[in-house]
């Protein structure tokens, strides 16, 4: 039996290789960044090629890192970012840039859908409220816009798809790579198709494996490319917040992983297919063969208090520079001292190009600060970020058919003691962590491990990979405040969609993008 297992994780910007001991200890993170790249307001596009170029180097690097032997390693576990679209031709190469999940190019076609009953229909079909950059929108949109990109495609891939092919040789998917246009029976929909209006591609879709079942070996010339041993086994996870609610231990039913990064992605485990209401959010698959994984996803991840941090703090920046510690330190002191309720700023998390997807959606929502005053500084509009963000994903988690039983935070922003804690205030819920910090990975590693044989079941392999931490208990006093702040949070947005909506049709007359 082998020593190690290694999980990869291709993310929105940057590419993670992470090497696992067989207890689920993170020994090594070699990290690399891929470029966005943005054509026209609100696109964002990303080059495949470049994904499995960047992952190869930090394979190597990996290896060289930790100085192993290869052959120690029992599998490796491929997750990365869906819900957008990529494309391979009759060499199976890509030939243009792949359009990520958070490109905003068909936002008028999405409220089209949602103003003529197409969405919901959709929705019916599939539990998916359809994202901005799904196969589902973006498929009729390339259709009518750029219809030389489908003549030419022949498969419709993902990026952890496309480097397992390159691993391995053989090109294969499963039910959450291709979330948006999957029915109940964990496949490819051709109702689904059928209802947005592209049924002549079906056959461009990748057959699928669990998500559990290995799809191939490492070959030769991957090992060569790698560092790699051959032969090594490669599962393909799919979608990264599938192997990101894997990588915090979710697999029973109505436990919550609130990954709190560049995305605000809430999940819960499902004992059922959820084809009923709310119309809201997506569905996949989960990393637990028959069961479902719950996504709702608002546009309101870590971009929000990176916006603040790099519009607003200088000095903080070197002040924390002055005292020899992280400018998040100071954030954490600061905020702390404010304390709930940020002086009675309340702010809504709304940057995106695209508006707000959950748990409404209306592309025209915009962000704001409301109720300021001159006692707010900028340590209170900070804070109301935190909050505002928190509030937003229990504005989400409220929507889900199931109570959570168990939160798991996640991601970036899940450093911050003062922001776990504000999680666990506004929801008056244990909030845990998971060791570690690869989460994405750590779930493709689990899994690998267990399809290689390492555990005799997923709670084995849990419980070795998904150690918890910390917990932060909420605290009374804090709950109460964030009880009274709660029903004025959700109650602004719905007043302000009128003036969201005036505000967007004259800057449109006027020429103006924001």
């Amino acid at each position: 039996m082998g020593k190690y297992v290694i999980g990869i994780d291709s993310g929105t910007s940057v590419v993670k290789s992470v090497l696992f001991d067989l207890s689920g200890n993170e020994l090594f993170v070699s990290a690399r960044p891929t470029p966005v790249f943005e054509p026209k307001f609100g696109w964002s596009e990303f080059d495949l090629e470049t994904d499995w170029v960047e992952v190869a180097a930090g394979l190597k690097a990996l290896i060289a890192q930790a100085q192993i032997d290869p052959g120690e390693v029992v599998g490796i576990g491929i997750t990365g970012k869906c819900g957008g679209c990529s494309f391979l031709d009759q060499d199976l190469k890509p030939f243009r840039h792949g359009i990520l999940w958070n490109d905003a190019r068909c936002a008028d076609l999405m409220d089209e859908w949602i103003a003529n009953g197409k969405m919901a229909a959709v929705f019916k079909e599939t539990a998916n409220w359809l994202m901005t950059a799904n196969y589902g929108l973006m498929l009729p949109w390339l259709k009518a816009n750029e219809p030389e990109t489908l003549a030419r495609s022949v498969h419709f891939v993902t990026s952890n798809m496309y480097i397992a092919y390159k691993l391995t040789g053989n090109l294969t998917a499963n039910g959450s790579d291709y979330f948006g246009v999957v029915g109940g029976d964990s496949h490819v929909s051709l109702k689904a198709l059928e209802l947005c209006g592209v049924p002549e591609f079906y056959d461009r879709f990748v057959p699928q494996t669990e998500p559990q079942q290995p799809v191939g070996v490492v070959t030769a010339a991957a090992a060569e490319a790698t560092g790699l041993k051959a032969g090594i086994p490669v599962t393909s996870v799919g979608w990264d917040v599938t192997g990101c609610a894997a990588g915090v231990g979710d697999i029973h039913d109505g436990q919550v992983n609130i990954i709190l990064g560049t995305s605000g992605v809430t999940t819960m485990v499902l004992p059922n297919f959820p084809n009923g209401d709310p119309m809201l959010g997506s569905t996949s698959t989960c990393n637990v063969p028959g069961k479902w994984l719950q996504m709702i996803a608002p546009l309101t991840g870590t971009p929000n208090s990176d916006w603040f941090v790099n519009n607003f703090t200088y000095e903080d920046k070197v002040k924390a520079k002055e005292q020899g510690i992280s400018v998040y330190q100071l954030f954490d002191q600061e905020v702390e001292r404010v304390g709930p309720g940020s002086y009675g700023v309340i702010y809504h998390p709304y940057m995106n190009a695209a508006g707000e997807r959950a748990p409404f959606t209306d592309t025209a929502a915009r962000g704001n600060f409301f109720g300021l005053s001159t006692r707010a500084n900028r340590y209170a509009m900070l804070r109301a970020v935190y909050e505002g963000m928190a509030f937003s994903n229990k504005h989400c988690v409220d929507e889900y058919a199931l109570a959570p039983v168990d939160i798991r935070l996640s991601g970036g922003g899940a450093k911050s003691p003062v922001w776990c804690q504000i999680f666990a205030d506004i929801f008056n819920l244990p909030v845990s962590l998971v060791s570690g910090t690869e989460y994405g990975a750590k779930g493709g590693a689990w899994m690998a491990a267990l399809s290689a044989g390492c555990f005799a079941s997923q709670e084995e392999a849990v419980a070795s990979f998904c150690q918890v931490d910390k917990v932060y208990q909420p605290i009374p006093e804090n709950v109460a405040v964030y009880q009274e702040l709660y029903p004025v949070y959700t109650a602004i947005p719905y007043a302000l969609m009128d003036a969201w909506h005036a505000r967007s049709a004259a800057l449109k007359r006027l020429g103006i993008e924001g």
